[in-house]
């Protein structure tokens, strides 16, 4: 069988009601997988034999952002959650700020987060918290500035200024009179 024939077998499939059917397939297929990957709103802290607890999305996010900002070296923290089966993960994305060391705000903030999310939250499966670095916010630069030392500017270039003339408009106009006339 070649490319020709399978087109003259498939060709009475593509008629309107077929072509419908396929796309109406496709459509509920789609629909299946973002039904199936969407993330739950609420998560479950915990359970108990009179019930179980669940945590708003917001309030793990509230947490998470404002111990970050409790730290000297992060900036705009953004965070990231994802279920899989019982185990909770986070990513939280943060920016450095100057002077910030990674793996000594790394460290903090991995072994804090899961204290206070276990217990302020009561959030029992914890799975890995990735922090991921997404920039760096400096800070202004410290020590002798080029540009306002005296010793490293040439003095040449500070005194090249041509001093104005007095009453300049009034001689571009009287060169400019005597050009027309």
């Amino acid at each position: 069988m070649n490319w020709t024939e399978s087109i003259e077998i498939l060709n009475p499939l593509l008629v309107p009601p077929y072509l419908y059917i396929a796309g109406a397939i496709l459509a509920f297929a789609l629909l299946l997988i973002l039904l199936v990957r969407r993330q739950p709103n609420k998560i479950l802290a915990y359970q108990t034999e009179n019930g179980r607890v669940m945590v708003c999305r917001s309030a793990i996010v509230e947490l998470i952002r404002a111990f970050c900002e409790q730290l000297d070296g992060v900036a705009k923290p953004i965070v990231k959650i994802k279920v899989k089966g019982k185990t909770i993960h986070f990513d939280v994305h943060i920016q450095l700020k100057s002077g910030g060391r990674l793996r000594d705000i790394e460290q903090t903030l991995q072994v804090h987060l899961r204290q206070h999310l276990a217990e302020n939250l009561g959030i029992e499966h914890l799975g890995q918290i990735n922090i991921v670095a997404t920039g760096l916010k400096c800070g202004l630069i410290e020590g002798p500035n080029p540009i306002t030392n005296n010793e490293q500017v040439p003095t040449d270039a500070l005194e090249t200024h041509v001093p104005a003339e007095d009453n300049s408009t009034k001689s571009l106009r009287e060169k400019l009179e005597q050009k027309l006339l």
